[in-house]
């Protein structure tokens, strides 16, 4: 019962950010110099239809604005937008009206939560073990060469990381790793370890930290006088608490890396949710850009709830 109620309490306060979050968006972007028609081919093709028939450019304009609402008071396009992305009517984009957006988020969002997932698996898989050795070997050479490439990770964004990428796997060592497309389990390598490499370091440097506060525990005092072995000791006591506590740095890492994908899809020209979103918001695509901010809100509020509800299951200490 108390679980039940701390979701609906979470679902509500999501719904609510949501909301403010999409009509501060559109407030952004109403208010923006430019537009649509100012941004995209489609001010080169009306441009002529100006200059000759004024009265036919207008027709055209005006049932452009009716049909997304443009013609409305700002509060009211505020609450159609809103209210269509909390009812999933994502509509049709202004750069591709014959397409829905669920068609083309079907085909874009595997591929950007594809890169995003294997990022945070492969920050796992190398960010722990080096955490664990640099909490072990604290404040000798390992530690240090540990928390400088941890830092030198988080400091490097993924665009110049991935631009490096390109320059040396398509310039210095050509044919080893494909360096744009997709389409093989070889196009996603690159892209998973520009965006990972951040993500290693805060890993690295949490389960450092973590483990290291944990071996200062009294139950690890009590299993040494008690002659357990030094081994099984790190693992079972040491280790085991501190990777309950990573639960809360991974899961939100899942969502944000999803953003990240943004310029490193671009780069290796992978046709992910990050040029969708990137076209979006350049164009002024409002349907497009706000079910963008629906998207990613989402994912992160609702990684932030799952978060909660599998760390209270796991350590009874935690109370919801």
């Amino acid at each position: 019962m108390a679980v039940a109620t701390f979701i609906l309490k979470r679902f509500v306060q999501i719904v609510i950010t949501l909301i403010l979050v999409m009509s501060v968006s559109y407030i952004m972007m109403y208010y923006s110099p430019g537009g649509f028609m100012n941004t995209t081919t489609m001010a080169t093709v009306l441009a002529p239809l100006q200059g000759q028939n004024p009265i036919l450019y207008q027709q055209v304009m005006d049932q452009f604005q009716s049909r997304y609402g443009l013609n409305l008071p700002l509060w009211q396009q505020i609450v159609k937008y809103v209210w269509h992305e909390l009812t999933f009517d994502f509509g049709n984009s202004m750069q591709n009206p014959s397409l829905t957006i669920m068609s083309q988020l079907k085909q874009t969002l595997p591929i950007s939560t594809l890169l995003a997932f294997g990022s945070v698996l492969l920050s796992v898989v190398v960010g722990v073990p080096l955490g664990i050795v640099a909490a072990l070997k604290r404040n000798t050479w390992i530690d240090y060469v540990v928390g400088t490439v941890s830092l030198a990770g988080q400091a490097i964004p993924s665009f110049v990381l991935a631009v490096i990428m390109v320059l040396l796997f398509g310039v210095a060592l050509p044919g080893i790793l494909p360096i744009a497309g997709w389409g093989t389990w070889k196009d996603a390598v690159l892209p998973i370890v520009c965006l990972s490499a951040a993500n290693i370091g805060v890993v690295a440097r949490y389960m450092r930290g973590s483990l290291i506060e944990t071996l200062r525990q009294d139950y690890i005092r009590t299993a040494k006088a008690k002659g357990v072995k030094y081994w099984p000791m790190i693992y079972k006591h040491g280790v085991k608490n501190s990777l309950t506590a990573m639960i809360t740095v991974v899961g939100p890492q899942f969502a944000v890396t999803v953003m990240g994908t943004i310029w490193v899809e671009q780069i290796f020209g992978i046709p992910g949710l990050g040029k969708v979103m990137q076209t979006a918001f350049t164009s002024f695509d409002y349907p497009l850009a706000i079910t963008s901010v629906f998207l990613l809100g989402s994912m992160i509020m609702i990684m932030n709830l799952l978060v909660d509800i599998v760390y209270a299951l796991i350590d009874p200490r935690v109370k919801l």
